[in-house]
């Protein structure tokens, strides 16, 4: 009995033993992880992928940084793009591209640009093709010299100043035109331009600069408008080939040598309005027969440039170019003009008897603001919401000339517009 009691105690207290220590392994298995360390949590804050952008976050970025994005020069094979302003380099080793000028054989100017600088494209001989943007405003010094291979360019309406040398040497060009905003022209730009045959000068141009057009031996005919007021030193020199000249009623200075050596000039007209040509301005034009102008002129010119001329050249004065003008009343309905704009024509506000030789021209000396006239149509506007009424306006009349007449003096004349 005692051996049983001794046996079931050993017992109990081996189970009493052995159950802790199971409970206490089943704890280390099942307890759980610790916390994160703070490291740990910034790691994974890390890894995690950025938040994509809504497209109408991607709206609200500024137009500003837009625009930095921008390349502002992409090369493409051949095709360069221009996206923002080129400044302008010392010399064309500077040019970005310099090392790859080779290789472009199309620029293309992009809307937003507004300046092409100093030597940009200078040396680039396989160029071919140049578009440029409405709103370029400067196209600068030695910007597309020597560019050889380029056969045609269209300066936009927009362009005020042309540089030093821009299209120099370019002596594939045959077209070329200045616009009617040009005030500033630099030395020599279209120089050495030997196949150019078109040349437009628009009315408005302000100057045709020294050498502008020199030796270009394929130039033809040239019309310089009224706007120009000065025909540069050398424009026009070495221009044999050059047959047809216009030189319109408003220019007031040849300067010398700006047509020396033409040698296929056979007539001149200057208009009356020319008061000065300098020396040695037709020299060489060995085939000149005849020039046209006033003798006022004539005389100037044997006082201050007698070599101005060829010594053979028969001068021929202009005549005088009698003209008489009056005024008429024209009818204008106010019903209509409550609503927009009317316009009247010359011939219902102006009678002529004789009407002149040439062109007529137009300034309006007093009148109603509301009421307008065209300087080279003589069209009247009258603007909309103008009251009922008669209204006089004054205007001063000429007509320019032609290879015979001088330009007639300025008349002036009151017509009337009625509104009703």
């Amino acid at each position: 009995m005692l051996k049983r009691f001794l046996s079931f105690f050993v017992i109990t207290a081996l189970i009493v033993g052995v159950v802790p220590a199971i409970v206490l392994a089943d704890e280390e298995i099942q307890q759980p992880e610790e916390p994160a360390t703070e490291a740990a949590e910034e790691k994974e804050q890390e890894e995690e992928p950025a938040e994509e952008k809504l497209p109408e976050e991607e709206a609200k970025v500024p137009a500003k940084e837009k625009a930095a994005a921008v390349d502002p020069y992409v090369f493409n094979g051949s095709k360069m793009t221009i996206n923002k302003n080129i400044p302008s380099y010392n010399t064309k080793s500077e040019v970005p591209w310099n090392g790859i000028k080779d290789q472009i054989t199309t620029v293309v100017v992009n809307n937003g640009v507004t300046s092409i600088g100093d030597f940009a494209f200078d040396g680039c001989e396989n160029l071919t093709s140049v578009s440029l943007p409405t709103g370029l405003k400067t196209i600068g010094k030695n910007a597309f010299y020597s560019c050889t291979s380029l056969k045609e360019v269209s300066v936009p309406s927009s362009v005020t100043k042309i540089g030093n040398d821009a299209f120099r040497n370019c002596t594939n060009l045959k077209k070329a035109n200045l616009p009617a905003s040009l005030t500033e022209m630099g030395t020599w730009v279209f120089d050495a331009c030997g196949e150019l045959t078109d040349v437009k000068i628009a009315d408005g141009a302000q100057v045709v600069g020294k050498g502008a057009f020199s030796q270009c031996g394929k130039l033809v005919i040239v019309s310089i408008p009224g706007s120009v007021k000065t025909i540069g030193e050398d424009a026009f020199k070495h221009c044999n080939s050059l047959f047809y000249l216009d030189i319109g009623y408003g220019v007031k200075t040849i300067c010398k040598l700006a047509f020396y050596d033409c040698g296929s000039l056979i007539s001149v007209t200057l208009p009356s309005s020319v008061t000065s040509v300098g020396e040695s301005a037709f020299g060489g034009c060995g085939s000149l027969l005849d020039i046209h102008m006033t003798d006022e002129l004539y005389q100037e010119i044997q006082k201050t440039n007698p070599n101005a001329l060829p010594t053979k050249t028969l001068v021929v004065s202009l005549q005088d170019n009698p003209m008489t003008v009056k005024g008429k009343t024209a009818k204008v309905k106010y019903r209509k003009a409550k609503k927009k704009n009317q316009t009247v024509s010359v011939s219902k506000i102006l009678k002529f008897s004789p009407s002149g030789t040439g062109s007529n021209l137009y300034t309006k000396v007093k009148g109603n603001k509301k009421i307008s006239i065209n300087n080279k149509t003589g069209k009247v506007t009258i603007k909309k919401k103008i009251k009922r009424g008669t209204y006089k306006v004054t205007v001063k009349v000429m007509s320019t000339g032609s290879q015979r007449f001088r330009a007639s003096d300025w008349k002036s004349v009151t017509f009337k517009i009625k509104v009703k």
